[in-house]
């Protein structure tokens, strides 16, 4: 299966370059804004040009490796070119290689710290390896390429995150237990009574603590809010029939997000918890009459309408796609042209003086050779004038290529919503046909 692997590079960049471009292991090359020749020199350049950037961190050093026998060098490498274009959006340099030399076929990725576009430092935490992780995983399934299942690794589960995009948390569900339990309880004692009964496992302590069922960590009440904390929660039972100590801002169902209806039917934590269940009706009663009023809001009164709909979305995400992918291709290439230009002029002055001691090392010569052949390769003769155009050439498209991506978040949320909707109708069908058939019997 498809498993994502990263961490940093401090030192020895340019033996990580040679293993990974090692022509007995790799199978495709690939290499963007800068030669894969002379890659570690150029992450050293844009690393000492990016003031900003500080750290320790010289590049990242990416693995993708995907189940034996279910993927070809070309998909394999194709993936790892999307799953790149995706992540690092043309800002950082890198080298992506496709290896064959074992069972299962693998990308190495390296890429540098730091931006030559923006001048900042790479995000190095958590929650960029899960975005890494999670638009890896979809591009794998898009290709029909199996993946590990998030809760099988370290970290949020996958159960979790999915809760997390549709606002029910374990601190969601967590909250709307203790304000059910607190409206039902006479004293604290029967507060923390009903809350087990509810399945959650209670830790006393300087702050009260709940844990539920298949919940890794205990969740503080108090990180819920103010009105959480263990005294503010005994207050609320003491003045159940007075106003909150805190009120709660009312959110008017128009500027909630539509989520996704619980599946009551089989559902086991609906059948263990009246409580949840109770929850899960009120919910889907609240999603469902938020989307009605948004299928109103499109002007979408028919089943038909919405596929429609549904397709066109699709079709408009995809030319975005594409308009995407031409603008970055070209914006690679007049980026790495740019850079090289930057580099001749810089060296050049050294390489022609009379005094060739001045010439750093065998490096900056090979740095200096390999600027020459790509500008020779790439047609382009070296001159301020070229610099110049080729500057505001790259300034229009990246300029363009922002307001695509702009639009194409609008049409990921757009794609999001539809999804959710499909969902619902789908649940919402299959409860009607449940009653029918219930009916008919």
């Amino acid at each position: 299966m498809a498993v994502t692997k990263i961490w940093s590079i401090k030192k020895t960049l340019d033996k990580a370059m040679k293993y990974i471009l090692n022509p007995i292991k790799a199978k495709y090359v690939y290499s963007y804004a800068c030669a894969p020749e002379t890659a570690d020199l150029e992450f050293e350049l844009t690393l000492d040009q990016n003031s900003r950037s500080g750290g320790i961190n010289k590049a990242y050093h990416i693995i993708q490796s995907f189940k034996p026998e279910e993927t070809s060098p070309e998909q394999a490498h194709e993936i790892g070119k999307q799953l790149l274009e995706q992540h690092l959006q043309g800002k950082y340099e890198y080298i992506l290689t496709t290896h064959i030399d074992k069972e299962h076929i693998h990308n190495h990725v390296i890429f540098c710290a730091s931006s030559f576009v923006d001048h900042k430092k790479y995000n190095d935490c958590t929650k960029t390896y899960y975005q890494l992780r999670e638009a890896s995983d979809l591009l794998c399934v898009e290709h029909g390429l199996s993946v590990i299942p998030p809760n099988q690794n370290k970290g949020k589960s996958h159960y979790e995150w999915q809760m997390d995009q549709q606002g029910t948390s374990w601190k969601t569900q967590l909250k709307t237990a203790i304000d059910m339990c607190i409206k039902s309880s006479g004293t604290f004692e029967d507060f923390t009574s009903k809350m087990q009964t509810q399945g959650y496992e209670i830790k006393y302590g300087k702050h009260i603590a709940f844990r539920a069922e298949k919940q890794k960590r205990f969740t503080r009440a108090m990180q819920l809010g103010e009105n959480y904390t263990e005294e503010n929660i005994k207050l609320r039972i003491a003045q159940k029939d007075r106003l909150p100590i805190k009120k709660a801002k009312k959110i008017s169902m128009k500027n909630e997000p539509l989520s996704v209806m619980v599946a009551l039917e089989n559902n086991k934590k609906v059948i263990e918890s009246k409580g949840y269940e109770h929850w899960a009706k009120l919910h889907n009663l609240k999603q469902n009459a938020k989307m009605v009023n948004l299928l109103k809001e499109l002007g979408i009164t028919s089943l038909e309408e919405w596929e429609r709909k549904k397709i066109s979305n699709q079709e408009m995400m995809q030319t975005n796609m594409a308009e995407i992918k031409v603008v970055e291709k070209e914006l690679a290439n007049k980026q790495f042209v740019l850079k090289q230009l930057i580099i001749y002029e810089d060296k050049k002055g050294l390489y022609h003086s009379a005094d060739k001691q001045i010439m750093n090392s065998k490096e900056e010569d090979r740095l200096y050779k390999t600027t020459v052949k790509a500008l020779k390769q790439a047609n382009v003769k070296p001159s301020k004038q070229i610099k110049y155009e080729i500057h505001q050439q790259v300034k229009y498209l990246q300029n363009q290529r922002e307001q695509l991506y702009e639009k194409h978040k609008e049409y990921q949320k757009v794609q999001k919503q539809d999804r959710i909707i499909e969902q619902n109708l789908t649940q919402i069908f299959k409860l009607n046909h449940t009653k029918s058939s219930d009916r008919e019997y």
